[in-house]
């Protein structure tokens, strides 16, 4: 089918406002940068003549609000219940979707709903109500309901709805047509449930202005940074998960190295006030860094620690490789499909300060690195044409 009868509903599941640093302002410009966007405005770029929507719920809303980027319509749409981030759900979303679809159908055009995340209610409604339409489930990282459940045990009081969830997915994701997966365990797991769908290791893209060489001695430069300095960096959401607590206490351990700490949380502070009752000196957060100061803080660091004890496929290490940037990284979710141990980067184990000095010290130790010939499988052309095999299978 030409592409051009093709109608592309690139759909989030979640509120972006809960990735604001202060809970507060419009959540526009993190809607603009989130992956299903990114997906969205590739497309257009490889191929002008694709017709492709996104769509979001958001809790901060009270009604539908449409607004274009980069010549992309986007759809924000009020939540009809948010209690925690991806557990929201929209109900004024799912009957836009079912009115989208049928006035597609009258004009000859085919919908294809590209959802990102399924283990969440919107994935679980959208799958059963639009069983005959094609869905592609691209995972963000999430966990089924009883691994999500083992993993997190605030949840066990709840675990009978858990339980529910878990027999609902059994029975609907065999109808989404294509996966694409960031991690083995969740290819095994979606092997069982959807015998018939088709389902790839497929991850993110990047830029290709991330591939263009910048030394360390001119990016440290512009930085203002100590050319001698041994520098390590982190990027990412500052949570309890992705093992922040356990990187301010390695740094107990490398007094010599400075911690570069970039992004944000609502937790922010507590990291901050955590690493000044440890009196440490080398520790600094600097906040969001994005474009090219962000690239800047890569192509300067001597590696990317990324400690996470949950993670998909994260874009920061194909990132830190683009810019030459060795990384230490923690044996979870894709890692291991993305980094080999002693080749991109040192592999480590989760929640262990211990493991993270002893990567920050390995990795230090190496003498030259040539990491950037293993992003390249990351461009977005090569994520894009996968893409469009799905939409045209």
């Amino acid at each position: 089918m030409s592409l051009k009868n093709l109608k592309i509903i690139m759909l989030a599941h979640a509120s972006h406002s809960y990735f604001l640093g202060d809970g507060k302002g419009d959540p526009k410009e993190i809607i603009k940068g989130g992956w299903f966007s990114q997906v969205a405005r590739q497309l257009r770029k490889f191929n002008p003549e694709i017709n492709v929507e996104c769509w979001c719920p958001e809790k901060h809303y009270k009604k539908e609000e449409d607004f274009l980027f980069e010549k992309i319509k986007f759809r924000v749409f009020p939540t009809s219940f948010s209690p925690v981030y991806a557990l929201d759900f929209s109900i004024p979303m799912m009957r836009a979707l079912k009115k989208e679809i049928k006035e597609n159908k009258q004009n000859g055009i085919k919908t294809i709903i590209h959802m990102h995340e399924y283990h969440n209610f919107h994935g679980l409604m959208i799958a059963t109500l639009f069983k005959n339409e094609k869905i592609i489930g691209q995972h963000h990282g999430g966990s089924w309901p009883l691994k999500h459940i083992m993993q997190t045990k605030k949840y066990k009081l709840v675990f009978p709805l858990f339980m529910i969830g878990q027999i609902w997915e059994n029975l609907v994701l065999k109808n989404i047509s294509c996966f694409f997966a960031l991690s083995e365990d969740e290819m095994d797991y979606l092997k069982e449930r959807a015998v018939k769908s088709r389902i790839k290791f497929q991850t993110m893209g990047i830029e290709d202005e991330y591939f263009k060489r910048e030394e360390k001695k001119t990016a440290r430069k512009k930085l203002k940074l100590k050319e001698k300095d041994k520098i390590i960096i982190y990027i990412g959401r500052l949570t309890e998960i992705k093992g922040i607590k356990y990187l301010i206490d390695a740094m107990e351990s490398l007094k010599e190295v400075k911690l570069k700490i970039i992004g944000f949380s609502q937790e922010l502070q507590r990291f901050k006030d955590y690493a000044k009752e440890k009196n440490l000196e080398n520790v600094e957060f600097l906040g969001g860094k994005f474009g090219e100061e962000k690239m800047l803080y890569l192509s300067a660091a001597d590696a990317l620690v990324l400690p996470s004890a949950k993670e998909g496929a994260p874009v920061t290490i194909m990132e830190a490789l683009a810019r030459n940037t060795p990384v230490v990284v923690t044996d979870v979710g894709g890692i291991p499909l993305m980094v080999k141990n002693g080749r991109e980067g040192v592999v480590i184990k989760p929640k262990s300060s211990e493991e993270i000095v002893r990567g920050v010290k390995e990795i230090l130790s190496w003498k030259s690195k040539n990491v950037q010939q293993y992003a390249e499988r990351y461009r977005w052309r090569d994520i894009v044409k996968e893409t469009i095999k799905e939409y045209n299978f």
